[in-house]
């Protein structure tokens, strides 16, 4: 069953309940029109026909031309007809009478056998005058089994052919069903193939349709990072390109004896500025993966205390910039996660507002009152960011006023995510803010 399509799997299950429901039909179908025909049959004779009634009678029930089918036994013997009684053998009589007296229920059928003498008859009580009076009706055995079996025969034709008409409405149902399915299994073998360019259009609103919209918002995704993907390596080509062109040529420039910079020294700082340049770009590079390794992974769950972990940063990078005045603000946060991403986090924003700052840096931590998130704000006192660069800042190698390579942000932009935080970015007082929201530790 499992190599099985999902085609063949939906009309099998449509097929075995057409089947059952006829195994069903055919089982419970004899044993009802039985029934059903006795309790006609059983009725008084004046409801079926005459010369139905001549054709179904036992010969030896009629009397000078008068057909006995059905005659009124009352408890005392009396019949109606008058003398009914002497139509039947002395046995058969007495068998009738005293069932017909025992009989509880209001009817009830009873079948005679011996000899060659056969019989099937119903007793129906009734009350008249507060006295009880019996009705019995006889019916012939054969006659009504081979009407059932002739009957039976019919419906059992026309039940075949309505189950094969449910096979081939089953097998149109699972292909109805099945299409849109097998339209998405060969639209993913050309995503995986990485012919993503085109559209997923399935015009339908159940979980079929809910299925292929999931598929097609994973296409634009694909396509969106694929571009994201183009765009970052050509990016990181011309970023490498230009530390690497400027230290070749101050090479060659100093093995042919000229200076670019005015003397030995001054070339070679040249050289390292850019070696050191290099080195970062790879560096933010090689993190990045990392980065991404660990989304798809399993991050530590990690106790820190975000507030040292920012008082300690803070220490350490204060002195880049001795002009500028600190305030810290910083309320005890505990939070989970990798205290190694976290203090990138942390060194990456410091880094940036450092560099845009004027004269002062704010740092504030707070925790919301329901316990249950830290707020972690920076603030300088910088020119503000133009609004079409603001929204794009989180992006790689986009960079801003005196940015430098144009990863820092969006390495704080993955940390945040894998922290399961947000982060935002707006100008604020006269100068620029980053608001970074992290989950706190439960």
């Amino acid at each position: 069953m499992k190599n099985l399509s999902l085609t063949v799997k939906i009309w099998l299950a449509l097929s075995m309940v057409s089947l059952l429901l006829y195994a069903i039909v055919i089982m419970s179908m004899p044993s009802l029109i039985r029934s059903f025909f006795t309790a006609t049959l059983a009725e008084p004779p004046g409801l079926v026909q005459r010369n139905v009634l001549r054709e179904q009678l036992p010969p030896h029930l009629s009397v000078r031309g008068f057909n006995i089918r059905s005659f009124i036994l009352l408890e005392d013997g009396t019949t109606l007809p008058d003398q009914a009684e002497k139509l039947f053998s002395e046995p058969l009589y007495q068998q009738l009478k005293q069932n017909a007296i025992s009989q509880q229920q209001p009817r009830q059928l009873y079948e005679y056998h011996s000899g060659p003498d056969q019989y099937r008859y119903n007793i129906r009580k009734d009350m008249a005058y507060g006295q009880p009076l019996y009705q019995v009706t006889f019916l012939r055995e054969s006659e009504e089994d081979n009407f059932v079996a002739t009957l039976l025969s019919r419906i059992i034709l026309f039940a075949g052919i309505v189950l094969l008409i449910s096979w081939l409405a089953s097998l149109f149902i699972a292909r109805y069903l099945t299409k849109p399915l097998v339209q998405m299994q060969q639209h993913v073998k050309r995503i995986a193939n990485r012919h993503w360019h085109e559209p997923l259009v399935v015009n339908q609103s159940d979980e079929i349709g809910q299925l292929a919209n999931s598929i097609e918002t994973m296409r634009r995704q694909l396509v969106q990072q694929n571009n994201a993907q183009q765009s970052m390596l050509q990016n990181v080509s011309h970023e490498l390109k230009t530390p690497v062109m400027v230290i070749r040529s101050y090479a060659r420039a100093i093995q042919d004896g000229v200076y670019p910079k005015g003397d030995l020294a001054g070339s070679i700082q040249v050289i390292e500025e850019e070696g050191e340049r290099l080195e970062k770009l790879v560096k933010q590079l090689l993190y990045l993966t990392r980065l991404d390794y660990l989304a798809y992974g399993n991050i530590s769950q990690d106790k820190i205390l975000l507030d040292k972990l920012i008082e300690d940063v803070a220490q350490r990078m204060n002195l880049q910039r001795p002009e500028i005045t600190w305030q810290l603000e910083l309320q005890p946060a505990t939070v989970n996660g990798d205290e190694d991403t976290l203090r990138s986090l942390v060194e990456n924003l410091i880094d940036n507002h450092l560099r845009h700052a004027v004269s002062r840096l704010e740092i504030t931590l707070t925790v919301n009152h329901e316990q249950s998130e830290a707020t972690l704000r920076f603030w300088n006192d910088g020119s503000a960011i133009e609004p079409h660069i603001l929204s794009r800042l989180f992006q790689p190698f986009h960079k801003g006023r005196k940015g430098s390579v144009g990863l820092g942000l969006a390495i704080v932009q993955r940390i945040v995510k894998m922290h399961q935080g947000r982060i935002s970015m707006e100008n604020e007082r006269d100068g620029v803010s980053s608001t970074v929201l992290l989950p706190l530790r439960k």
